[in-house]
């Protein structure tokens, strides 16, 4: 079981619904939870080769996310 967590500031990411559109695409599971700040994702999967390619999807849609 892989778990990553990953923070999005609102001044970075606009569209949240994007990202767990490719989340869902991948079918990785994440919990969210909102901020003042942003969102903060934790993301489960049985699948390396799906979060791989999830965070270099994220990383060209959004550069300024850290992984």
């Amino acid at each position: 079981m892989h778990i990553s967590i990953f923070r999005t500031f609102y001044k970075n990411v606009m569209d949240n619904k994007r990202i767990e559109r490719l989340l869902g695409r991948h079918n990785i599971a994440f919990e969210k939870t909102l901020t003042d700040k942003g969102s903060r994702y934790k993301i489960s999967t049985d699948d390396e080769a799906a979060i791989r390619t999830f965070k270099q999807q994220l990383n060209s849609i959004y550069p300024q996310i850290a992984l």
